[in-house]
């Protein structure tokens, strides 16, 4: 059977340069397990699951930046009862609306955005954990500052 989740984020980006201001990101995430994969994948406790998301990147005093995301996403699960330790990892792909972000030049709209996180899923419903996030465009662009992100999240499985 396959899991959906619904996941609240918030991050905050480190300043790129003394001086300069730090942003905020928030971000919501649905995602729902790929089981195309299953018979490879279960045995070694990992999964596989496709997410998509909306983020609000902000900054006091510039416009808020908005992103679309979509990025397939691998977790290893510890399983205790009544929770599990998770870690997960994933690569994909994000549109910026705007791809000047605080002192950063980003260089292109087209991003890719790099997942690492851990954290509890606690009684198969509630995951918490804490997460890093990376963007930047490969150096496929004149310019790539890019922009990471660090920060909590909540979601719930269903």
């Amino acid at each position: 059977m396959a899991n959906s989740s619904l996941e609240f984020a918030y991050g905050v980006v480190p300043a790129k340069e003394s001086g300069s201001n730090r942003g905020d990101t928030w971000r919501l995430s649905y995602s729902h397990d790929l089981t195309i994969l299953d018979d490879f994948l279960k045995p070694y406790n990992i999964g596989l699951r496709l997410e998509t998301s909306i983020q609000r990147w902000g900054d006091v005093g510039h416009q808020a930046n908005h992103v679309v995301s979509l990025n397939p996403v691998f977790h290893y699960l510890w399983h205790f009862e009544p929770m599990s330790i998770f870690i997960e990892l994933g690569i994909g792909a994000a549109y910026v609306e705007n791809s000047i972000y605080l002192d950063r030049n980003l260089g292109s709209n087209w991003l890719f955005e790099d997942k690492i996180g851990v954290g509890v899923i606690v009684n198969e419903q509630h995951k918490i954990g804490l997460f890093f996030m990376h963007y930047s465009n490969a150096d496929l662009a004149s310019h790539n500052d890019g922009a990471d992100s660090i920060g909590l999240s909540y979601g719930y499985i269903w």
